[in-house]
């Protein structure tokens, strides 16, 4: 539990250390809307596209794990979705919920893999990558499109969004090369790298950077049960799911894992995007990285 709980510290500290920042107004509240957009259109698609174009996605057994991260992450789906008439609460603060309980910080998730020695980690974590990013983002991008224009019929406008996000562009093309076995020249490859490395630190500065604790304070509900949902029930769900497909164990271990991890800091950056409510966002988003420090090795020593 103790190995665990570590692999979350420096997560949470970078995120300080952009809400120490900001509160300093360091280098100055010009600067993080623009670096916004740099992470979002430049450096996380750099990362997803490197990610899955270099995974070895063929020494695994693809379908099994596919199969039961896919089923949870549509069930997940259709449950907040049934519940949402019944939360009073309004459709930007609904994106959020749903944001902070299906999306997951694939860093933290493969740290963990790593530092627990799971057999095959490491390749069965970037499968859940390439299973999980596109249809995450995928569902993600319709939600916030729906429930912050608040028109059901406007399907063209969710068509166009989709196919202008540059997180889904990248994680398609990452997955299109790695199936045809195409490499970009090294140096290219290389450049890619490099920036992709800088979305996970500067990602976090900026969700630090964007803390509003007044809305953890006015939306307690909202925050509350993004925080259960994503860190118990959706791990739950998954292990229940895992036992009927009788997945093996380092699936099983790893599928959990990746249902029980705090969201993604990227999630932030998609709500301040689209239109979607950031700042409950941002609180979710260092609640859950908490809150897990606790949950997560409770929940992996539980559900093997």
């Amino acid at each position: 539990m103790t190995t665990v709980s570590l692999a979350l510290v420096p997560i949470f500290l970078i995120i300080l250390v952009g809400y120490l920042f900001q509160y300093r107004n360091f280098p100055g509240q010009v600067f993080w809307p623009l670096m916004e957009k740099v992470i979002y259109f430049v450096l996380f698609p750099c990362l997803l596209f490197h990610s899955l174009s270099t995974a070895p996605l063929r020494e695994l057994t693809i379908a099994p794990l596919a199969s039961v991260l896919v089923t949870t992450i549509l069930l997940a789906t259709g449950l907040l979705i049934l519940l949402r008439p019944w939360l009073p609460v309004s459709g930007p603060e609904f994106t959020s919920i749903f944001q902070g309980s299906i999306r997951f910080n694939g860093f933290v998730g493969i740290a963990v893999a790593t530092t627990l020695e799971i057999p095959s980690g490491l390749a069965l974590s970037a499968l859940a990558f390439a299973t999980l990013i596109p249809l995450i983002n995928v569902l993600c991008v319709i939600v916030l499109t729906h429930y912050t224009t608040h028109d059901s019929t406007r399907w063209s406008t969710i068509g166009a969004a989709l196919l202008r996000n540059p997180l889904i562009i990248a994680c398609l093309l990452g997955i299109v090369l790695n199936g045809l076995n195409l490499q970009l020249p090294s140096q290219l490859q290389q450049t890619i790298e490099i920036l992709g490395r800088a979305a996970l630190p500067f990602g976090l500065l900026v969700v630090g950077a964007g803390l509003d604790f007044s809305a953890m304070k006015t939306s307690v509900l909202s925050v509350v049960i993004s925080v259960v949902f994503r860190l118990l029930l959706f791990p739950v769900m998954t292990w229940l799911i895992c036992q009927f497909w009788e997945l093996e164990t380092a699936a099983t271990q790893i599928a959990v894992l990746f249902t029980a991890i705090p969201t993604a800091t990227s999630s932030y950056i998609l709500a301040r995007q689209l239109g979607g409510d950031y700042r409950l966002m941002a609180s979710i988003i260092t609640l859950q990285t908490i809150v897990a420090a606790v949950t997560l090795p409770l929940v992996l020593t539980i559900l093997k």
